[in-house]
């Protein structure tokens, strides 16, 4: 339960640092792109850290990600600053629409960490290898990972996705079996 918490607390965490950044990228959109601001955030922090990593600038460890979430927080608190009456008056005038929205994720979110709270083994179908890149990205301190097939290489194929929740999952400290059914 606590280890659900602590991926949720860090999820809005994400979308809070990354929502100036879509507010100012989607101004068409109804909510400014309040609800695709976390996912935004992970893929925005998930990319910069697989990026300084593969160039050896900043180690692929939660003090070099928190690192990064502090950078784009500054950046996020100096856009929202130069724009703070706009976004201000967005939210007072669209305070339903962002209700629903945070309703609307809480409620998956619960109900997928319940369903999987009855089934958490990491045993049916593909699984095991998700679980072991997943692994290899959470263990690895530079781009890319060591495949955990072949010996002595590295990936040499997609795992963008597991280097990104490896990237929540040392945020939040959370074992990786746990941080995959999350």
């Amino acid at each position: 339960m606590l280890n659900a918490f602590w991926w949720l607390i860090t999820t809005y965490a994400i979308g809070l640092v990354a929502f100036p950044f879509v507010y100012l990228l989607l101004p068409r959109l109804r909510d400014r792109g309040y609800s695709i601001s976390k996912p935004f955030g992970i893929l925005l922090l998930g990319y910069l850290s697989w990026i300084l990593s593969s160039a050896h600038i900043v180690p692929n460890v939660r003090i070099g990600i928190v690192g990064l979430l502090i950078v784009l927080g500054s950046i996020s608190v100096w856009v929202f600053w130069r724009r703070r009456s706009e976004i201000l008056d967005f939210a007072k005038r669209e305070w339903a629409l962002i209700l629903v929205t945070e309703l609307i994720f809480l409620a998956l979110f619960i109900g997928w960490t319940v369903y999987r709270a009855f089934d958490p083994s990491i045993n049916h179908t593909e699984q095991p290898m998700d679980f072991m890149f997943l692994n290899a990205s959470v263990r690895t301190v530079w781009a890319p990972p060591a495949d955990p097939w072949l010996s002595g290489h590295s990936v040499s194929y997609y795992y963008f996705g597991f280097w990104l929740m490896g990237g929540i999952t040392k945020l939040t400290g959370i074992q990786t079996s746990i941080a995959y059914n999350l």
